[in-house]
């Protein structure tokens, strides 16, 4: 099959999760000899990222490869570039939604590539930033669907509900203008739905979305499983890795890490984002905090092969974190919150640990609890890389081709 993967940000722009999982699903799909091409945004001017090279020219669409898989980019022509959205006031921010949300200028450019190219299937991830009219577009041109929810972005804009503020007047103003209800009629119901967990599905089940659609559960893939030697050492490594951003629990880590005393505990913090200057505030003075700001893959792998847990103290409700997945596969367990779809692949004791969100007593209490018996991290390497053992790459895609070509046997 030809197959269209549209996600409003791929490699080398990421900002989180679900831009590596597209990437990963496009590698899987043509490793697994399917035609795949992709679609995404870029900002308006760039010259080089990488080996690619990219026009200065505002409205031109360049074409450029990752992993050997042509990438279509184009820039959305709104009042920023998504990845820039934190530099911009409240009210800046509403108008790029309100452009965002009906993108003619994505939907011609989307248009005109689906028209060239003639795909088989187009598999949607995230869309916010690169325009909501696409789900119609698919339909109008009578393309087969798929999506891939990844948060809450269609209930809210910002993707992000803290525990505790579900009813923030942020998220009331949005339904009370009748947000959700526009995304429910833009997105339609695309022949087939996936999500990473449970949670999210019955999220977006209790907001009437995805009504004719079928629904799938398909967790994250993972490149592969890695076995890493450990040396012995009198430290207790913690590591922290995602957004640099409140609703994700990193600056009420820190607050609270300082509070355990004890010298040989140290937190390692990687991730870039608007909070990160306030990060860096909180923890001044604490030489056993270090951040490393944004790193890629390879620059990763050996500070995650130095820690001894990962710590994802998310506050505001998740899918399924992919750094969860990650760090399973190296043999890290992890200590996560209790909120949304995060805890769904930890058993506890077995590959972590998982406490009440925002309850960073517990996690304290945890942490040192696992100092005094550092032994028992380690021998959980095994346990965690077998409770991921079926989610690699290989696997994701073969159950993922499974997937359409049910769909496509019945419908033929």
């Amino acid at each position: 099959m030809k197959i269209c993967i549209i996600s409003n940000l791929y490699p080398p722009f990421i900002r989180g999760g679900a831009e590596i999982v597209a990437a990963m699903q496009a590698e899987g799909l043509k490793d697994a000899w399917q035609h795949v091409f992709v679609v995404s945004s870029r900002p308006s001017q760039v010259k080089v990222i990488g080996n690619s090279i990219f026009t200065s020219n505002t409205w031109a669409t360049t074409v450029d490869t990752v992993n050997d898989t042509d990438v279509y980019r184009f820039n959305p022509n709104n009042i920023y570039y998504y990845l820039n959205d934190f530099k911009y006031p409240s009210f800046i921010r509403l108008l790029w939604h309100l452009f965002d949300t009906f993108n003619i200028f994505s939907y011609f450019k989307i248009k005109k590539i689906l028209a060239k190219e003639k795909p088989d299937l187009v598999i949607t991830h995230n869309l916010m930033g690169i325009g909501f009219l696409i789900p119609r577009l698919i339909k109008t041109m009578k393309i087969k669907h798929i999506h891939t929810v990844h948060d809450v972005q269609l209930v809210t804009p910002s993707g992000l509900i803290v525990k505790g503020e579900e009813n923030a007047l942020s998220h009331r103003f949005f339904k009370m203008i009748g947000y959700p209800k526009l995304m429910r009629y833009l997105m339609g119901s695309p022949d087939i739905v996936i999500s990473p967990s449970k949670f999210l599905f019955n999220f977006y089940k209790e907001s009437n979305f995805f009504s004719k659609s079928k629904k799938f559960v398909l967790p994250n893939p993972i490149k592969s499983l890695l076995k890493v030697e450990k040396k012995a050492s009198p430290n207790l490594r913690l590591i922290y890795l995602g957004q640099m951003h409140k609703a994700k629990g990193v600056l009420d880590l820190i607050i609270n890490f300082k509070e355990i005393k004890l010298p040989h505990i140290r937190l390692d913090v990687v991730g870039v984002g608007e909070d990160l200057k306030k990060a860096k505030v909180l923890a001044k003075g604490d030489k056993r905090i270090r951040f490393y700001g944004w790193l890629d893959h390879k620059q990763l792998i050996p500070i995650l092969t130095k820690a001894d847990l990962m710590i994802v103290p998310s506050l505001c409700y998740e899918n399924s974190p992919t750094v969860i997945y990650e760090s399973l596969s190296m043999g890290l367990p992890v200590i996560t919150s209790e909120i949304g779809g995060a805890s769904e692949l930890i058993k506890e004791g077995l590959n972590g640990w998982t406490f009440p969100a925002g309850e960073f007593d517990i996690l304290n209490k945890k942490i040192i609890s696992l100092y005094k018996q550092r032994e028992k991290i380690s021998a959980m390497a095994n346990n965690c890389r077998r409770s991921v053992a079926n989610y690699t790459l290989e696997n994701y895609s073969q159950v993922l081709l499974k997937i359409i070509n049910d769909e496509y046997k019945q419908k033929s």
